[in-house]
Formats: structure tokens, C-alpha cells, sequence
């Protein structure tokens, strides 16, 4: 099933050749405009990275409810644990079957230890953000090739004030409600996601007839969708896709891991549309907006 989402080998645009980078942008590009999900392999991250951070998780989540409650979700720093039914993706379904650790703008919070479950799960997080943004900076200088900008056009607006690392755990579900889903049906709110799984599976991607699509585990490859904002910069011309995570079965054994990279632009970025994606027929069908207000719009709704 995983053949409705492309996967492709970013290697090249770790290299210095122009031509290279430009034939994996079109790749990257032709997603966007498709299907809004791809897969990315060869993305410079270690496979045993993503291994301790998932391990990082494992052991966080496996804590005592009292122990994971020392460290609150603050919705001003959008940091902190959010414990199981506390968030609500599809509104008009019952709250998600998930609990998370969210952590934004990490390096200027470097100094706040009281965050921080642990040093090792500090040292662990920081470095895994660096990683995936520098992940997100190669992905969004291929859109910007593909979009003829300068390759640092993007990469200049998302410097990590708005830019969210979150760990998430599904655990099995012990009362299924009517429609419940680990995460319910929703788009990411900012430029692009980064999205590392476990081997559980349960990811679904909505396809352009309205199909809901398994978005299966792949061996060392990171999902990546784009997300609202750069659909509105680019006047829809790349897609927002609607996904959902379906509910961990009463009897699984296990829960799902994974972890998620939320690269959005600094906050006094006005996101408007871009010259290259109007035209005559096809006018341009959003107003500016800072990335600030479009963020705390989208996360006022889910709680």
C-alpha cells in the first residue's frame, strides 16, 4: 500500500552539485503536488539515532502517570507532557488515544533544567532537534529549487523559535469509544513534518478521492508531509493531506512510538503567496498572515 507515497533517496541533496539537488527537488516537488507525503531515505540521520531517541521515549512514557505529571504542557512555551485524552486533533471525534512530550524552541530553553525530565533525556532531545533541522533546511531547500527561489529562502525564516520536536505514544486502548482514533483526522499546521515510526504501523494518509491510505513503516525512512502554511505560500499548489493514526487495539501488545519534527516559520514571518504560483487563472486565495497567529490559531482549536 505504501506505493501510493513515493519514497525517495535525498542523499544527493547532501552533496554540492546544483544539478543533483535540482533533480531530487523535482522528486520532492512532484510529491508536494500529489500526494502532500513522501518518504525520505538517506536523510543523513543514523538509524541508531532514531533508535536511543525512541528508547528516550520508551522509557518517559513508561513512568509512573505522577512521575510523567511533574512535567506539565505550559501552552505559552507549548512545552511539557500532555497525558492521554487531553487533545483533540478531529474535533467532532472523541479525544485522541495518545500521550505526549512536547518540546519547542529548545535551544533557547536550554537553560530551564525544571523542563526537563532528565539531563540524559535533555542531552538526548537537543541533539535529535539539531538533526532534524538540519533535515528540514535540506527538504525546504528543495522546495525552494523547485520553486526557482534562492535555496536559502526558507531555510532564513525557520530558525527554531516555532520549529517543535514532540514524542508521542499510542498505548493500547482500553475502552474503544464510537469513531476513536489514537489521533484523529487532521493537517499539519506549519511549512513541513519529519515523522520517525516505530515498526507498529497505524499512520493513514487521505488521498485526493477521499480514500484513507496505510502509511506503513518503511526501514530507515522518515515521512515527511507538508503542512498548511506552505500550502498557503505556495496558493495550494502543494497539498495539506489529511491524516489520522488509528487506535492501538485493547490486545496489542505493544504501543506505537514515534517522534515528530514541526518545522514552522518564526513568528513574525508573513507568510504570503508566492509570485511564481499566481497567475490570471489562477488568483492568489489567501490573505498575508504572520506565522505567529496562524500557529496559535490551529493549536487553540485542538484544545
Amino acid at each position: 500500500m505504501n506505493s501510493h507515497i513515493p519514497i525517495i533517496d535525498l542523499s544527493s541533496m547532501l552533496g554540492d552539485c546544483l544539478t543533483e539537488r535540482q533533480a531530487i527537488a523535482a522528486e520532492v516537488d512532484r510529491s508536494a503536488k500529489e500526494v502532500g507525503f513522501m518518504y525520505i531515505t538517506n536523510c543523513g540521520i543514523a538509524p541508531e539515532t532514531v533508535s536511543a531517541v525512541m528508547e528516550t521515549a520508551r522509557r518517559f512514557f513508561q513512568k509512573e502517570p505522577a512521575a510523567k505529571s511533574l512535567y506539565p504542557f505550559d501552552q505559552e512555551l507549548n512545552f511539557g507532557y500532555h497525558g492521554l485524552g487531553t487533545e483533540a486533533l478531529d474535533p467532532n471525534k472523541p479525544a485522541d488515544q495518545k500521550e505526549t512530550f512536547t518540546m519547542r524552541n529548545v535551544f533557547n530553553l536550554q537553560s530551564q533544567e525544571n523542563l526537563w525530565p532528565s539531563h540524559r533525556f535533555h542531552q538526548v532531545a537537543s541533539d535529535f532537534f539539531a538533526d532534524c533541522q538540519r533535515l528540514a533546511d535540506r527538504l525546504m531547500g528543495a522546495f525552494a529549487l523547485a520553486l526557482e527561489l534562492p535555496e536559502d529562502y526558507f531555510t532564513n525564516k525557520h530558525t527554531g523559535i516555532l520549529q517543535t520536536l514532540r514524542l508521542l505514544h499510542y498505548p493500547p486502548a482500553k475502552v474503544e469509544s464510537a469513531g476513536q482514533l489514537g489521533a484523529g483526522a487532521h493537517t499539519d499546521y506549519g511549512t513541513l513534518t519529519l515523522l520517525f515510526q516505530d515498526k507498529s504501523g497505524g499512520l493513514e494518509v487521505q488521498d485526493s478521492i477521499g480514500n484513507w491510505i496505510p502509511a506503513p513503516p518503511v526501514d530507515n525512512a522518515v515521512v515527511i508531509n507538508t503542512g498548511d502554511l506552505l500550502a498557503r505560500w505556495t496558493n495550494d499548489v502543494y497539498r495539506s493531506t489529511p491524516h489520522r493514526v488509528q487506535v492501538r487495539p485493547a490486545d496489542a501488545t505493544n504501543g506505537r512510538l514515534s517522534i515528530a519534527f514541526f518545522s514552522d516559520p518564526d513568528p513574525e514571518v508573513l507568510v504570503e503567496t508566492l509570485p511564481s504560483c499566481v497567475s490570471e487563472e489562477s488568483p492568489s486565495k489567501y490573505p498575508p498572515i504572520s506565522a505567529n497567529d496562524h500557529i496559535l490559531e490551529k493549536i487553540a482549536a485542538t484544545n
